[in-house]
């Protein structure tokens, strides 16, 4: 038997579906979501629905898009010539808060987990090369986002 109501246990599961999110943290967002006023709630829950209608996959890089090929990818000022592999759309936000790579990208939407069942056919890895055959990109290369931040922390640490 749940101590809690089936309407909050419910939300409670679902909120810890989420990455990052574990069983007390959950618990302090369905708290809160349901301490504040109805308005602010229901604002979330239409950002939520509005974000999965019009949030798609760019057709070219996978990065995500509210149209069919994203912006960095229309962009005819960015260097065609390179192609920066990542592992998430986050980590194009990360590399772009930089403001020095001014190439292409392509996301594998994930990284190869033999635990979790993830293997390379589950990654753009085939669109990757399709994507480079007849083009005119002269560089790929992958960046570790997590393995960058981790060094940046240590750097920041060390001063």
């Amino acid at each position: 038997m749940s101590i809690y109501t089936p309407a909050l246990q419910k939300l409670i599961d679902e909120l810890g579906k989420l990455p990052g999110v574990g069983p007390k943290s959950a618990q302090r967002i369905a708290f809160h979501l349901i301490k504040i006023p109805e308005q602010d709630a229901l604002s979330l829950a239409v950002a939520i629905q509005q974000a999965k209608q019009k949030v798609r996959f760019c057709e070219t890089c996978f990065n995500m898009s509210d149209e069919v090929i994203c912006e960095i990818c229309s962009d005819s000022q960015r260097d065609s010539s390179l192609v920066c592999v990542v592992e998430e759309p986050r980590d194009i936000v990360a590399l772009e808060r930089t403001r020095e790579y001014k190439g292409l990208y392509h996301v594998l939407q994930g990284a190869i987990n033999p635990i979790d069942g993830i293997g390379p056919e589950q990654l753009k890895i085939r669109e990757l090369l399709e994507r480079l055959k007849g083009n005119t990109v002269v560089e790929v290369f992958y960046a570790q986002i997590q393995i960058l931040r981790v060094k940046q922390q240590r750097c920041t640490l060390l001063n």
